[in-house]
């Protein structure tokens, strides 16, 4: 196996004395994926990305590069794993271009020598995502849609072999959507990184993910193939919907959603 494969092994996590994720095990996930976490509200998804990110305390195994992140001291571990929040903090009186700079500055094993090379590289990195123009603009004055970006853009500059990211699409139009996931496939192929993905949007899921996890009270249902854990029956089954998955006039799955079971 691959020392660029994450294992997850028999992962418990959750709040004090309430264990919301009970003993996950995955197929290893391969450099350069994508996997969706996909299941109904309260069905764990941003406690296990808290938890692989090192926010909350877990048990079990989260292997990657013969390490077990679980037991890593955190700035061993921050050095792999980059963790994306579903929205930035209120109050943030930086510009895009510093905040962006901020969390390069922040990343451990930086090695950018000049204030020009970190001006480039932010640069690059809000480029690379359509939002250039918004540089020398306040957090505070973003659209929910562009602090989602911007928060993006913070993950991606640090090059994280590991990318959380917690509901990245939530607030976007449909061409900034595909902006993100169009950013975060080239990244993980180019730097055979591995990104984990907390999506609602399920036809997502199915068009960008190469894997798929669905959750329903803090346990597995199915993983695999999006059209493999993505079917009538698992969506009957975690979320109480009548759905057919079929496929467009260019082969692509598509979910229907019929009505409440």
């Amino acid at each position: 196996m691959s020392d660029k494969t994450l294992t997850i092994s028999h992962l418990s996590a959750g709040y004090k004395n309430r264990e919301i994720i009970h003993g996950l095990s995955l197929p290893p996930l391969e450099a350069g994926t994508i996997t969706a976490v996909i299941g109904p509200n309260g069905a764990g998804k941003t406690t296990l990305l808290r938890a692989l990110g090192g926010l909350l305390p877990g048990r079990g195994e989260v292997l990657y590069g013969g390490r077990n992140l679980l037991l890593c001291k955190p700035a061993e571990r921050a050095h792999l794993v980059t963790y994306m929040p579903q929205t930035l903090p209120q109050g943030v009186v930086l510009t895009v271009i510093e905040a962006v700079i901020t969390a390069l500055r922040a990343a451990p094993g930086n090695d950018v020598e000049t204030e020009a090379a970190l001006h480039a590289q932010a640069d690059a990195a809000l480029e690379h995502l359509g939002i250039g123009q918004l540089a020398l603009s306040g957090i505070d004055e973003l659209s929910g849609g562009q602090r989602q970006l911007v928060s993006l853009a913070q993950s991606i500059v640090r090059l994280p072999k590991i990318l959380l990211l917690d509901e990245p699409t939530s607030a976007l139009d449909p061409h900034h959507q595909l902006s993100v996931m169009g950013a975060v496939r080239d990244h993980v192929r180019s730097r055979e990184a591995i990104a984990i993905i907390v999506l609602h949007d399920l036809n997502l899921a199915l068009q960008w993910a190469d894997n798929a996890m669905l959750l329903k009270d803090g346990i597995l249902m199915a993983a695999g193939r999006p059209n493999e854990a993505v079917t009538a029956n698992s969506l009957a089954d975690a979320y109480g919907v009548a759905a057919r998955v079929e496929h467009c006039s260019q082969g692509r799955p598509h979910i229907l959603f019929d009505g409440l079971l």
